[in-house]
């Protein structure tokens, strides 16, 4: 054999091995990574799918990575695209930030490109942080700024990520010494779901000053999450794009293609739900992404999601506050099922109908007023758990120099069938009826009390009666505008406890609002879960939670109580005087475990109580005369 017939098969098998080098990155799928949160793993979904859907072969990294993690992973070849966010990338590499987001992707795309890297299209949302408060706290005020904390006379309490935590340029230390706070990391969490619900459960209950999210958060429009200004600009514009190794876009032209087909797809509304989807109801990611990229792909209602369950609240339960405690504690107790939140005047009318499994009531609401003006039951509904306390707020004008309830007032109310309403009336009742003149409003919700505060301010009213939570933002609101709070010291002295027992004396605490400096009588009643009356004739047949006649003929069960119960945190026991579901009472304390002694154990002690019974025996027999037992002398 020739040397030219030795370097033929050489020479056809290199080109082999060229050719698929080459193609490597074309027969194999590319795998798209993600960090470890709930958005993430959506958006790596949709990058898959779409790539899929212009034929290139694509799969998800199943491995949750941080920021360094996974521009690393992609540098060296063990993913070859992730969704990258512009202000984080320019705060690896040490840029200031920029605010503006084109600005942000091409100063994104001039400092990575030395490194090999390439930037696809803007996804079309914006995942900012955010430093949130809770509506109606200190720190939230009309004009909420992160550089008022750092007039606070304490350490501001921080809730935060782990994520957050560690970021050299744009994390917590950070952000501390730029607003020169005096501050501490009370709370740090994982990103996933289970440590985004510890944070914002923290930040309602009062435990953290503030907690750092991100705008695509759900929890900011669920419980009204108040976000404060970054008035130095510390926070950079953190927008999203598919990052990518550019020799890849160099020999993968449809792959550029594909990527340019989500150009500004996905507003920031629209991911917002879909986290929402993922982190509160377990949906699963793909599906979630399948679903926006094509909408019939939706799950159907009841599907694999789970059936919805609707909780009916009050329009002036505030977002935050013992609103969110219940609605929180509805989905640790039902993770697999989509918590629908209905807004109404009177939360226990979609109860009664049908249209709610729970509902968030004060005591007045579960009763009524018959024709002689004695209280009575509402039929068909139970207290199952307690949330909080509502209390009576009275707000008069600054120039009402009395300062309290008196005879004779004319007062706003709100809308007709609301809380506020419905307790006014009892409160009416019991002091009586000539005392005062109850004025209802043709509007609902807060809105009814902003048009008549006017009113008050005009001089139509003598004063607004709301029953809500102590520290209300509404409350704080109208105080701000120009109102202030009065006493009502009238409760208590006319006996009425026996009459209307769930309405209780009680004191709005000092401080409670801005300007607040005593504490103001007042009365109020517990606030509770409260659930639809099984008709056990209606209810034959069903046998629990698979059934499908889940209705509001289903009792609640007991180990479903204990569950909400234990997702509320709550010590106290519900109020006696309301009406309470059997499976609500308090359960018996556990009996003491049984003692059951060893076989050896049971032997000894068996032994011990035999010798003790031959030792009273001989004790109590009576001793032989001695002069007897001689024998006779003759």
């Amino acid at each position: 054999m020739t040397p030219r017939t030795h370097l033929a098969p050489l020479a056809l098998f290199a080109l082999f091995a060229l050719a698929m080098g080459g193609c490597s990155d074309i027969q194999r799928p590319l795998v798209v990574g993600a960090k470890d949160f709930a958005e993430q793993r959506i958006v790596a979904e949709l990058v898959a799918q779409t790539l899929l859907a212009h034929d290139i072969p694509a799969e998800v990294d199943p491995i949750p990575r941080d920021s360094l993690d996974a521009i690393g992973a992609l540098w060296m070849g063990d993913i070859d695209l992730y969704v990258e966010y512009t202000g984080s990338a320019l705060a690896l590499v040490g840029h200031p930030p920029i605010h503006d987001v084109a600005e942000s992707l091409a100063t994104a795309r001039e400092r990575l490109a030395p490194f090999g890297l390439a930037w696809g299209p803007l996804l079309g949302f914006r995942n900012d942080y955010a430093v949130l408060a809770r509506p109606g706290s200190p720190v939230a005020s009309r004009s909420p700024k992160i550089g008022d904390l750092a007039r606070w006379s304490r350490p501001v309490k921080v809730g935060m990520t782990t994520d957050f935590r560690q970021r050299p340029l744009d994390g917590y230390e950070a952000l501390v010494r730029r607003y020169g706070l005096r501050a501490e990391p009370a709370l740090v969490v994982p990103s996933s779901p289970a440590g985004k619900d510890r944070l914002y459960s923290a930040l309602l209950d009062g435990d953290i000053d503030i907690a750092v999210g991100f705008l695509t958060d759900p929890e900011i429009l669920d419980f009204g999450l108040v976000a404060l200004a970054d008035e130095e600009g510390f926070f950079p514009a953190y927008a999203p794009a598919p990052l990518t190794r550019a020799a890849l876009l160099e020999r993968r032209p449809e792959l550029a293609k594909a990527l340019a087909s989500l150009e500004g797809v996905v507003s920031t509304a629209e991911m917002r739900a879909m986290v929402a989807r993922v982190a509160n109801l377990g949906a699963d990611p793909f599906a979630v992404a399948a679903a926006f990229l094509d909408p019939t792909m939706a799950p159907a209602p009841g599907g694999a999601e789970g059936r919805s369950l609707a909780i009916a609240l009050g329009r002036l339960d505030a977002p935050a506050g013992q609103s969110a405690e219940a609605v929180l504690a509805l989905r640790k107790t039902f993770p697999r099922r989509h918590i629908e939140v209905l807004r109404v005047a009177d939360p226990l009318a979609p109860l009664l109908d049908g249209k709610a499994r729970y509902a968030l009531a004060s005591g007045p609401d579960l009763f009524v007023l018959d024709e002689t003006g004695r209280k009575k039951l509402r039929d068909g509904a139970d207290a199952v758990a307690p949330v909080g306390f509502d209390a009576m707020h009275l707000l008069v004008r600054q120039d009402d120099e009395e300062g309290r309830w008196r005879a004779g007032m004319r007062l706003g109310v709100g809308a007709a069938d609301g809380v506020s309403a419905r307790t006014a009336a009892l409160f009416e009742a019991g002091v009586g009826g000539a005392a005062m003149t109850l004025v209802p409003a043709d509007e609902e919700g807060m809105e009814a009390f902003r048009t008549q505060a006017e009113g008050l301010r005009q001089g139509a009213l003598d004063g607004l009666l709301l029953m809500a939570e102590p520290g209300h933002p509404l409350i704080a609101e109208l105080l701000a505008d120009g109102l202030k709070l009065a006493s009502v010291e009238v409760w208590e002295k006319r006996g009425n406890r026996v009459a209307f027992p769930f309405l209780q004396p009680a004191r709005i605490p000092a401080e409670t609002y801005a300007g607040q400096t005593a504490p103001l009588a007042t009365f109020g009643s517990q606030v509770v879960l409260a659930a639809a009356r099984p008709d056990l004739a209606d209810a034959v047949g069903v046998v629990g939670p698979g059934s499908a006649a889940i209705g509001r003929t289903l009792p609640v069960g007991a180990g479903t109580v204990v569950r909400i119960r234990k997702a509320l945190g709550v010590e106290v026991r519900l109020d006696p005087s309301l009406p309470v579901a059997t499976a609500a009472r308090q359960p018996p304390r556990e009996r003491p475990p049984s003692i059951t002694p060893s076989p050896l154990g049971s032997l000894v002690s068996l032994a011990v109580v035999v010798a003790l019974g031959l030792i009273v025996r001989l004790y109590l027999v009576k001793r032989p005369d001695r002069e007897t037992d001689k024998p006779s002398s003759a």
